[in-house]
């Protein structure tokens, strides 16, 4: 993930971050059920150029996922 999204969001680089979340809702892991939903929010804050709702969906995700995608999932290609 920080490889495709690092650079993007203190670069406020919207449509990248809206690509890129489109993307990951894409790649929903079974079983984490709200990934997907949470990822199409953050492109559309992203369409929407707001910042805080970008920061809000990564946190969201991360908060509910992250742990168990490094300890899952991590070699996963993107």
């Amino acid at each position: 993930m920080k490889a495709n999204t690092g650079g993007l969001v203190p670069a406020q680089d919207y449509a990248g971050l809206a690509t890129v979340f489109d993307k990951i809702a894409t790649f929903a892991p079974p079983g984490m059920g709200s990934w997907g939903s949470i990822a199409r929010d953050g492109a559309k804050a992203a369409r929407d150029s707001n910042i805080e709702g970008v920061k809000g969906a990564c946190r969201g995700c991360h908060d509910q996922y992250k742990t168990r995608y490094k300890k899952e999932m991590r070699d996963r290609k993107i």
